[in-house]
């Protein structure tokens, strides 16, 4: 089969699968040796001795790390009788070595060489659990990423570029992972790249540490690669004293010591929350709206597109943001700073802002209550107690906690007044909605809603229904034309109760009443008459009455509030 993707990073691993196709679930059996099999060569019968207990342990362990990120199933059975086989014999220049599954063949085997203290010790970090994990991704079909293929690289390209040909990311790599030059530690699980390509050939294990998780770091732990398929997840960095890295990103490396690069998070993996350690950190968040936690020392937190809440503790902290200080919408409320823009983010216990274009001091950000819009579509939680909201260009909204027969909303000279049972109050200028927990007001009243408030009036002679009103202002919001809207109106059953088979002249006196509450003018009359007459649909002729100076007269006083509507789903 072919197992081309056209992705580097997993080409250049994946050599062959003990399945025909890619993405199947594989159950394999293992065993360990106690005599030669009948198939081994020379090299494999020499010093041949079956594995210690201590291997043992070590190689179910090691075969645990490739269940947990893929669908594979590993069932230990009697000796000599597994797919995949392990013994040891005496090798020259070589810790281990393995074969690779090839088609029609049952079993695959892998030695260790018995002469290697190496092979004797498995604390996590050491040499011995990397060499398990790697020769068992040979006997589960990954090949080596580089060309130093010690059967002289018959397996062939792909390579990985010499960057990311090293431990960080593969187990299959000859070359150290980073960690190894400062502190001496190897990798204790299969790494970035080897689960994106195991998970490539087998599928995902998407029951690995589903619920909430809690992954806890020290200093100088050795490198591993999350992979964790859901829950609400932290990463604990709180024991760490020297200055560490976090980012929360899929496909990142995170550090717990400066330069130690050693803490990846697999591809299609959402971890919620971080804490910070003691010597400070640099936090990066992702999409998802995370939880972020300083520690004692300063810490840099770089907010992501969610909704975050982020707490500073010691330290001068700092919340960098992507954009330009006037794309952010600000409130501080004493220690508590909302700054919406990319999500709706909580800070509390930081003293800067750092903009794309200026540092802000926290304590040079007014006390009082006070938001700023942004160009786009905002979506402005409103705090606690008397607030004033700017809201800027776009189709912006305001939301509010409770229901709303428990505020008032009041036009004032520069905008709209949200008053609570309370009596708190939200000014809100430039600010086209608000919303309620069961419902809300629209301010624009000479926009969409207005318009449909008086299509109603003209086409039905009845002010909307607030569920129906909500439906058509979704679909205009979203581009639908007001004439597309009217002709719907114009083809309904109430419309058709209403004006009945009246002929164009009747269908013109009774718009008259309904929209205007008058008798129409001759002049009027002819006009209307003629439009109909060249071609003009009775819904555009609908719009002509709604959208007239006459109508909206009629009707601004009974907007002037806002329109009461309920948001179609």
């Amino acid at each position: 089969m072919s197992l081309t993707t056209g992705n580097n990073s997993i080409d250049s691993l994946v050599y062959s699968s003990w399945n025909a196709t890619a993405g199947i679930p594989v159950s394999l059996t293992y065993s360990f040796l106690t005599r030669v099999p009948s198939n081994a060569s020379d090299d494999d019968a020499g010093g041949f001795r079956a594995m210690t207990a201590t291997q043992q342990a070590a190689v179910r362990d090691a075969l645990a790390e490739w269940a947990a990120v893929a669908n594979i199933t590993f069932t230990e059975v009697s000796a000599n009788s597994g797919n995949l086989q392990f013994g040891t014999n005496t090798q020259s220049d070589s810790s281990a070595y393995a074969y690779l599954p090839e088609t029609g063949v049952r079993s695959v085997t892998m030695y260790l060489n018995n002469t290697s203290s190496s092979n004797t010790v498995f604390t996590a970090g050491t040499y011995g659990p990397t060499v398990l994990v790697h020769e068992i991704g040979h006997m589960l079909g990954l090949k080596h990423p580089g060309d130093y293929d010690s059967t002289g690289s018959e397996l062939g390209g792909p390579y990985l570029p010499a960057a990311t040909d090293n431990g960080d990311y593969t187990q299959m790599s000859y070359n150290d992972p980073t960690s190894y030059a400062i502190n001496r530690t190897f990798m204790t699980t299969p790494m970035l790249y080897d689960i994106q390509a195991i998970q490539y050939l087998y599928g995902a294990n998407m029951s690995y540490h589903a619920g909430n998780d809690a992954y806890t770091f020290t200093n100088n732990i050795a490198p591993e690669c999350i992979w964790d398929a859901g829950g609400a997840d932290t990463l604990d960095f709180s024991a760490c004293t020297s200055a560490t890295i976090i980012n929360l990103n899929a496909g990142t490396f995170s550090e717990t010591a400066s330069g130690l690069h050693n803490i990846s998070i697999a591809y299609n993996v959402t971890i919620e929350s971080a804490i910070a350690g003691s010597g400070g950190s640099t936090i990066y968040a992702n999409a998802a709206g995370n939880t972020l936690t300083g520690g004692a020392g300063t810490d840099i937190f770089y907010e992501g597109a969610g909704s975050d809440t982020i707490s500073g503790a010691g330290g001068q902290d700092t919340v960098v943001f992507t954009h330009a200080f006037a794309s952010y919408g600000i409130n501080r409320a004493g220690d508590t700073v909302t700054v919406t823009g990319d999500g709706i983010d909580s800070l509390n216990g930081v003293e800067y802002l750092r903009f794309s274009d200026t540092l802000v001091a926290v304590r040079d950000l007014p006390s009082s209550a006070f938001l700023n819009g942004t160009d786009g579509a905002d979506r402005v939680v409103a705090p606690a107690g008397n607030v004033s909201i700017d809201s800027g260009a776009g189709l912006d909204t305001v939301q509010y906690v409770g229901v709303r027969n428990a505020y008032t909303v009041t036009a004032a000279s520069d905008g709209f007044v949200v008053t609570s049972a309370a009596g708190e109050t939200g000014h809100l200028r430039n600010v086209e909605r608000v919303q309620f927990a069961d419902a809300a007001v629209a301010l624009d009243v000479y926009g969409v809603p207005g318009q449909i408030y008086r299509l109603y009036a003209a086409a039905l002679d009845r002010a909307p229904d607030q569920p129906g009103i909500g439906t058509w202002i979704k679909l205009m919001d979203a581009g639908e034309s007001l004439a597309s809207v009217a002709q719907k109106f114009t083809t309904s059953d109430e419309f058709s109760r209403l004006y009945g088979q009246l002929d164009n002249g009747h269908f013109i006196a009774q718009l008259y009443q309904n929209a205007l509450g008058r008798t129409y003018d001759i002049d009027g009359f002819n006009h209307w008459m003629a439009l109909l007459d060249s071609g003009m649909t009775r819904g555009e002729i609908v719009v002509g009455f709604s959208e007239s100076n006459e109508l909206k007269a009629q009707l601004i006083g009974v907007m002037q509030n806002g329109i009461d509507y309920i948001p179609a789903s």
